[in-house]
């Protein structure tokens, strides 16, 4: 949590600074998704981010936060069997740079997200290993926005994410790619 408040620190230092003319606007969105529950849910576990948009002159910065955790304890009443206990957290930090264009009450933007996402798995079972692992996302973005009002947003917004990780093992290198369209609804309040 502390390298996410430094880079949120410091990306709006570089933001005031570097677009210090214009007003800069600061904002806070939460986003909620459009595919049906079933596809959010992994068991039990959702991820829904939160966002950070400035708007400054020409472009639209908007850092995403996502966090999510589970952990599940078994305890078993038979004799001979071990107790167990999991635990999975995932945490998502991106960067999304868009280029918006306003028309009347609707802002359209286009541009695209990055940053990196970590999870960790851990299990108290004695044949099962912890597994950590990160990967690379890139997410070109498309969406628009409606202004009901100067502060409040009710909005769209389509992210084809590509993620990538790779892991290196002893005697070989594991690369796994993953594509996915994912459609959001996002309000947004700008202050």
């Amino acid at each position: 949590m502390k390298k996410m408040s430094i880079c949120i620190i410091m990306l709006g230092m570089f933001l005031s600074v570097s677009f210090g003319q214009e007003q800069t606007k600061f904002g806070l969105g939460f986003e909620f998704h459009t595919f049906p529950s079933i596809f959010m849910m992994q068991d039990g576990v959702t991820s829904l981010g939160i966002y950070l948009p400035v708007e400054a002159g020409s472009l639209l910065i908007e850092p995403l936060v996502m966090y999510s955790s589970l952990s599940t304890e078994i305890d078993y009443d038979e004799y001979g069997i071990q107790d167990s206990e999991t635990s999975e957290s995932d945490f998502t930090l991106l960067i999304g740079i868009f280029i918006p264009t306003v028309k009347g009450k609707i802002r359209s933007y286009y541009g695209i997200r990055f940053g990196k996402s970590w999870s960790k798995n851990e299990d108290s079972r004695d044949n099962y290993d912890d597994y950590e692992s990160d990967y690379l996302v890139i997410a070109p973005t498309v969406g628009a926005e409606y202004y009901i009002s100067d502060n409040f947003t009710v909005g769209g917004e389509g992210m084809y994410t590509m993620v990538t990780n790779e892991e290196d093992e002893e005697n070989y290198t594991t690369i796994s790619k993953q594509s996915v369209l994912v459609p959001k609804f996002i309000v947004r309040f700008y202050f």
